[in-house]
């Protein structure tokens, strides 16, 4: 299904389900554009339609907002990368001082990477080129974006001095400031939809690699808990991945605030997990949802207990 498409779909489901629908459960995610969106949007769709849940995806700004709105229970559900979710259970990076400890695992996803995209005929080829070049960032709807920057930068002994940053709010403005001609890179994730639309706008774009080294992961490691250094492999819905390519990554968690009952949760790890070829019909990348994956810790951040027995009983990972 077309990605663009995916959120009206979802819309109609939504409609068809009449006046006289249960309660709704809502899910946080990054705008339309992100693969928050479409793995949310995707998510979403698959438990409506396999429990009798009513669920909704609520775009917002980024993890900054929709974390704490799961904290408070203003949304019941949320996805966010790994490492934001560890931060944000810890109180520390963005949450100093705000420590969400009520924030529960329900499921690690599928893996994620980030890194800055670039014209594909640019002379740009590797990070070191990206010195005195305009690169959209600040991000302060979107903070985290910001960290990945400077992370991935300092894999090649780099920082955010050494670029021309051109503040925009977020990261699909980033990259729509690229595709305007604004700026000479943007970051962001291969597989969204954003990336899709500025490799068709822009005549291909292509994704730079961090260095392949012990080093480079170590600094990710250590500058973004969470976080390291994996290859993303070349796929049809991966424009600007010409080969292996080493980036920052991470998972793309699934988790539930101290509010929702255990009966929900349950019912929606047990969708996500019985029903993954639903899942990947509609976004591929769902295929790297393997068991060992699902339940793969993230940092200090308990699992909800009502997933963690459901994953345990069917035998997922390492439950």
């Amino acid at each position: 299904m077309n990605r663009m498409a995916l959120g009206a779909a979802f819309a109609v489901t939504l409609a068809a389900a009449g006046p006289a629908a249960a309660q709704t459960y809502s899910i946080g995610t990054l705008p339309q554009g992100s693969l928050a969106y479409t793995v949310g949007a995707a998510v979403a769709r698959v438990v409506t339609e396999e429990t009798g849940l009513q669920m909704r995806i609520v775009p917002a700004g980024g993890p900054d907002a929709t974390i704490p709105q799961v904290q408070m229970g203003d949304l019941e559900f949320s996805i966010a990368s790994s490492d934001m979710v560890a931060a944000a259970f810890a109180g520390s990076d963005q949450f100093s001082g705000h420590k969400m400890d009520g924030l529960r695992v329900v499921a690690n996803l599928l893996p994620f990477s980030s890194g800055f995209i670039v014209r594909a005929d640019s002379d740009i080829r590797a990070l070191a080129d990206l010195k005195g070049k305009r690169v959209a960032g600040q991000f302060p709807q979107q903070r985290v974006l910001a960290n990945y920057e400077a992370s991935t930068l300092a894999t090649v002994g780099m920082s955010l001095d050494d670029v021309t940053v051109v503040p925009v709010p977020n990261g699909i403005r980033g990259v729509e400031a690229f595709m305007s001609g604004s700026v000479d890179a943007a970051i962001f994730s291969p597989g969204s939809g954003i990336v899709s639309q500025a490799d068709a706008s822009v005549g291909g774009v292509r994704f730079l690699g961090v260095p392949e080294t012990e080093e480079a992961d170590e600094t990710i490691r250590k500058m973004t808990p969470g976080a390291y250094v994996a290859t993303v492999a070349p796929r049809p819905n991966r424009p600007g991945i010409e080969g292996p390519t080493p980036m920052m990554s991470g998972t793309f968690v699934l988790f539930a605030g101290p509010q929702v009952s255990d009966e929900v949760v349950a019912k929606v790890a047990q969708a996500i997990w019985e029903k993954r070829e639903a899942l990947v019909g509609i976004f591929p990348g769902f295929r790297e949802m393997t068991g060992a994956l699902v339940t793969q810790p993230v940092a200090d951040v308990p699992f909800q207990p009502a997933a963690a027995d459901y994953f345990k009983s069917a035998g997922v990972g390492g439950n």
